[in-house]
């Protein structure tokens, strides 16, 4: 059978005869779900929109490490909002594959600009005083650089899809499709995960060779961003392992021609999920750590705390004028 002939996948709740695993793992995964659509999707859209407002208030005195820090805020504002689509699990929203793979496209540049953008905070925060940060002087041309780099693996990613003689064909989709070829797995893992964990162990090495490249000339930038780009480099890692792992899985039971079990499919949800997750640890990371947006938000609790204060004291004045 041809490698590429995927007319024979199904998602095993549609196939498996052991319905009390299908139930059992419907049962997890919707569970999970609504803990992701009522907790962190609310979380990470309020948390991303306050640092993002900090930022642009803030903009004309943003260094190079706050500006990617600002793309890395926008970036897990959108992928929060495309990860709605998995709000009705265990089920799939029905699409052509057009559309499905529209949808693929949008979260693969997510998925490609968020890793990018934290594997260039790595040397402003640990290598300051290295060459590769006078690449990233000028921060438009940087992030621009960073975005063609995820628009460019997006492509590619999408182009294994397998589903461009039948666009209009409906489809059950997620945003990374079941029908898609072994390749697209492998091609994701290799450009995601696997060449940033390259370049952020070839950085380690550098900071452990190199000590003249951790002072800059000028440490304002890079003081109050190091814990969170410790911080953000640490969750995306955990997060992108797990579902990296479950995504190569998936890749194999297509080579061996295998649907797999109700348990492979609750696995790569929950993968999904947890891929979606790190964007709202990185809001919190970002909101607590980040200086400036660590002190807008204490300024706000200041001024709320203030005005709670203020009023009872405000209320008794009126009632006795009144009086």
């Amino acid at each position: 059978m041809d490698r590429h002939n995927m007319s024979w996948i199904h998602y095993p709740s549609q196939v498996s005869p052991a319905v009390e695993d299908v139930i059992a793992a419907q049962s997890i995964i919707s569970r999970c779900t609504h803990v992701y659509v009522a907790v962190c999707v609310p979380l990470s859209l309020v948390l991303g929109l306050f640092s993002l407002n900090v930022f642009i208030r803030d903009r004309t005195r943003l260094g190079v490490l706050d500006r990617l820090l600002a793309g890395l805020t926008a970036t897990s504002i959108s992928v929060t909002l495309l990860s709605l689509n998995a709000a009705g699990r265990p089920d799939y929203i029905s699409t052509t594959n057009l559309g499905c793979g529209a949808l693929s496209f949008f979260s693969n540049v997510c998925y490609f600009m968020a890793q990018y953008l934290q594997g260039a905070t790595l040397p402003l925060a640990f290598l300051p005083g290295s060459p590769c940060c006078q690449l990233l002087a000028r921060p438009v041309a940087s992030l621009a650089a960073i975005g063609g780099c995820a628009v460019c693996s997006a492509l590619i990613v999408v182009s294994l899809l397998g589903t461009f003689g039948e666009l209009h064909t409906t489809t059950m989709c997620q945003a990374d499709p079941l029908t898609a070829w072994p390749e697209y797995e492998i091609v994701k893992f290799s450009l995601g995960f696997a060449l940033a964990l390259s370049f952020q162990m070839v950085l380690f090495l550098l900071y452990a060779t190199q000590p003249a490249w951790r002072v800059a000339p000028d440490q304002r930038d890079t003081a109050s961003g190091r814990w969170v780009v410790l911080a953000v480099a640490l969750n995306m890692f955990a997060c992108r392992l797990f579902f990296n792992v479950v995504l190569l899985h998936r890749a194999q039971l297509k080579l061996w021609k295998d649907v797999g079990s109700p348990r492979d499919e609750l696995l790569m949800n929950l993968a999904e999920l947890a891929l979606s997750g790190e964007s709202c640890i990185n809001m919190v990371a970002i909101l607590l750590l980040h200086t400036p947006c660590r002190l807008r938000l204490l300024g706000l609790l200041e001024h709320l705390t203030q005005r709670c204060r203020r009023g009872p004291d405000t209320s008794m004045s009126l009632n006795r004028v009144g009086g």
